[in-house]
């Protein structure tokens, strides 16, 4: 709590006016504007039919369908003129008795104490009393929280978040009304000006910048999300634009994206063989697929007594394992030097000095992919992502510049992992493996179809683990290198099988659940 020394603290355009040493020349300094200090509720005006309503923190979240478009509505708890005056106060009051560089463990006790200080020290113990829980929602939301966004940003049910400009409201992706497309919501910017300084906070949240001379930022938030941030007009028009990439909070192991026919149990078992026998998988797709996601799950497989290395320009892969060593790129701090830029490139080299078994590159798009093959030739199992939208496009552009891969590089690629996300009959959008092809190699290369999704029905074939084997080459090769016989391969297939299977069966759909049994399995096969 702070003294009390009996004086009022003196005005901000007080002290400003004594700091300015032209005071009796200049005009009297404005009050600083921040926006924050003043609490705006969102009110929610439902016109259509209501689909769903639910909370998220204080908040009312209401879905509706009006005239076949769809709204993501957030009802904030209100204030009245009293209360506002009241949040006013506490707002200025903690932003300016806070210290700088504060360290915060716990965003919402320091919330609580910093109240309850500033009430005791305003005089206003009671009112606040009557109505802490209001205090609490809105200093969370502004001063800890996402401003405007926090409702959709703690909402695990929203994908994405995007503003075009000031002019049109924020919409929204709803993992559970996928039918509608963006959602439309009633969050808006008032100005350039405002969404150009939220631009700003959301980047310098990171540890990051974005101004005229950049007027760009990629970064990530603590909760692991992907901010694409864009600065005035210099690059979007007619203004400062952002997109916000949301993850799940605990990333999903296979088994959760079999659970949602992402993938079969047959499929799941396959990839986790091909990590098994220290593979190159090449999972395809184009933006919002889920490449990433699938990404993660394959890696969940991962031996726990082995060394995997990731490598992202902006950090998504999550996972838990006791050797693993996590890069990012990095921009030089010159504006016309790039000498001391790490790319891709420069990491994957140095990751094979820290001699992992695993390698994962975020997205494969530039040269990188050389030293990325480099390492499959001697031996470092690779797991990359790549935009393309089926395997013969992906080698096109790998052949092509800057890439330029060779055949025998190429050959490497053990198989092509299709992600997709397509329109059920229902309208819905759903994320699925729509094929696996496995890279023959050969005097010429050449893809052989493993894996399909046939939409009628939403199934996958094959079903049988025998034709699994019948048609993988590559699992065949790769089990004759251990001295085993496909009887023993195709054993080991339907163990891995029956293993995910009863993790299905009992629910084991947690990150956490799953890096347990994983290690499990490993632990029983020593």
């Amino acid at each position: 709590m702070k003294k009390d020394t009996g004086k009022k603290p003196k005005s901000l355009a007080s002290l400003l006016s004594k700091l300015n040493p032209f005071g009796a020349l200049s005009k009297k300094p404005e009050p600083l504007y921040r926006p924050w200090f003043s609490a705006e509720p969102l009110v929610a005006t439902v016109s259509g039919k209501v689909l769903d309503k639910y909370l998220v923190d204080q908040a009312q979240v209401i879905i509706e369908d009006n005239a076949g478009k769809g709204y993501y509505l957030v009802s904030e708890p209100p204030l009245n003129d009293r209360e506002r005056e009241i949040y006013r106060m506490l707002m200025e009051d903690i932003f300016y008795s806070l210290r700088p560089a504060v360290r915060v463990e716990d965003s919402i006790k320091f919330i609580e104490g910093a109240i309850w200080d500033s009430a005791n020290d305003l005089g206003i113990t009671e009112e606040v009393r009557a109505a802490f829980s209001k205090y609490r929602y809105y200093l969370v939301k502004d001063g800890f929280g996402y401003g405007k966004l926090h409702v959709p940003m703690m909402d695990p049910d929203i994908e994405e978040l995007s503003a075009v400009s000031y002019l049109e409201p924020v919409a929204v992706i709803h993992r559970r009304f996928t039918e509608f497309g963006w959602l439309t919501t009633n969050i808006r910017f008032s100005s350039e000006e405002e969404l150009r300084n939220f631009n700003q906070r959301l980047a310098q949240r990171t540890g990051k910048s974005i101004t005229t001379a950049v007027p760009i930022a990629d970064c990530t938030t603590k909760e692991g999300d992907r901010l694409a941030l864009t600065f005035g007009d210099e690059i979007t028009h007619p203004g400062t634009a952002f997109s916000v990439r949301k993850f799940p909070r605990s990333p999903l192991p296979l088994t959760a994206l079999i659970d949602n026919r992402t993938l079969s149990v047959l499929m799941g078992a396959y990839l986790w063989e091909v990590m098994e026998f220290k593979g190159f998988p090449m999972v395809l797709g184009a933006m919002g697929s889920g490449k990433t996601t699938l990404t993660n799950a394959i890696l969940s497989t991962v031996p726990p007594s082995l060394k995997v290395a990731t490598i992202e320009e902006v950090l998504e892969i999550q996972l838990v394992h006791p050797n693993w060593l996590r890069m990012h790129t990095r921009t030089g701090y010159s504006m016309t030097e790039t000498k001391y830029d790490i790319d891709l490139f420069d990491l994957v080299k140095q990751a094979m000095r820290h001699r992992p078994d695993y390698i994962s590159v975020g997205e494969t798009r530039g040269e990188e992919i050389k030293a990325l093959i480099h390492a499959a030739s001697i031996g470092t199992s690779c797991v990359s992502t790549f935009h393309a939208y089926s395997p013969e496009a992906a080698i096109v552009r790998m052949r092509a510049p800057p890439m330029e891969v060779s055949e025998g590089g190429l050959m490497l690629i053990w198989c092509f992992v299709q992600m997709g996300r397509v329109r059920m009959p229902d309208g819905k959008w759903v994320r699925r493996v729509t094929l696996i092809d496995e890279v023959v190699p050969g005097e010429r290369l050449s893809l052989s179809p493993l894996f399909r999704w046939e939409p009628k029905g939403d199934r996958f074939t094959p079903e049988s683990a025998k034709e699994v084997v019948r048609r993988s080459e590559r699992l065949r090769q790769a089990a004759g290198s251990r001295g085993w016989s496909e009887a023993d391969l195709l054993e080991d297939l339907k163990a891995r099988v029956d293993y995910l299977s009863d993790l299905l069966a009992n629910r084991k759909l947690s990150f956490a659940e799953f890096s347990k049994a994983m290690d499990e399995w490993y632990r029983g096969r020593r």
